[in-house]
């Protein structure tokens, strides 16, 4: 009877045992795989903020790649203000000696206007004066310029250089020796002759049949019939070689008058 009580408590005990082994077990499972669903979490969680700590870095570089090349940009402006700076300021200078060049113009205008009066009124009186050569078309030439002094859509520089191009012009024909014809008034009768210009020195003409021929006298200001025998082949030899028929290689005989003592 003692025996049985005492296995039957023995059995007890070791089903009490067996079934608190099988209640730790199910805990101990329990408990790891919280453990493990919490890591996997944190797992989670930690590759969540990895991401958004990646995205952070990558708009943070983008920010300062943006940040250095505006730097540069600006670095670029500031040379390029500089650049402008100087250019503004070069040209307020140049406005500045515009505006002094412009006053000092007026002022010359001022000055020159008159003096270009005086110098057509003197090339007037010089031509009118002069060896009467091509008279017609330095007159036609004078009275050019002298429109151009009155006119008001001819600036100062435009009349300045008319002016002078005249007296270039004029300064030219004491250097030259050229032919041309002209009708003039011979013995009475109006006749087409060949004409000869030895710069300013003399200026010569034979009719076109070579039977007269004359020169200009500066002391009476009149064409005067000279001595045929003397100078009608020179002159007709001067007519040639003026008009490329002949070479200029002769000793041409030519009423020219003797130099005088200048006053």
């Amino acid at each position: 009877m003692i025996k049985h009580r005492v296995r039957t408590i023995v059995l007890s005990a070791v089903v009490a045992a067996g079934s608190l082994t099988i209640g730790t077990s199910a805990m101990a499972q329990t408990a790891l795989n919280d453990v493990l669903d919490e890591g996997m979490s944190a797992n989670k969680i930690a590759q969540e903020s990895q991401a958004r700590v990646n995205a952070i870095v990558d708009d943070t570089d983008k920010i300062v790649t943006e940040y250095k090349t505006i730097l540069k940009t600006i670095d670029g402006l500031k040379v390029y203000n500089a650049q402008m700076e100087r250019s503004i300021d070069r040209q307020m200078q140049s406005m500045e000696e515009l505006r002094a060049n412009i006053k000092n113009v007026t002022n010359i205008k001022r000055q020159v206007e008159p003096l270009l009066d005086r110098m057509v009124d003197g090339l007037e009186d010089f031509i009118n004066n002069d060896i009467p050569f091509q008279l017609e078309a330095r007159l036609k030439g004078l009275e050019r310029v002298k429109d151009l002094m009155t006119d008001p859509n001819v600036d100062a520089s435009e009349r300045f250089r008319s002016v002078f191009e005249l007296y270039q012009i004029e300064s030219d024909y004491g250097r030259v020796f050229q032919g041309y014809k002209q009708n003039m008034v011979v013995e009475g009768n109006e006749r087409t002759v060949d004409m000869v210009m030895v710069g300013r020195v003399a200026l010569l003409y034979q009719t076109t049949d070579g039977l007269i021929s004359g020169a200009y006298n500066k002391a009476t200001k009149e064409f005067e019939i000279v001595d045929p025998a003397t100078y009608r082949k020179s002159i007709r030899q001067a007519i040639r070689i003026v008009n490329g028929q002949a070479a200029p290689d002769d000793l041409l005989i030519l009423p020219i008058p003797a130099p005088e003592k200048a006053q």
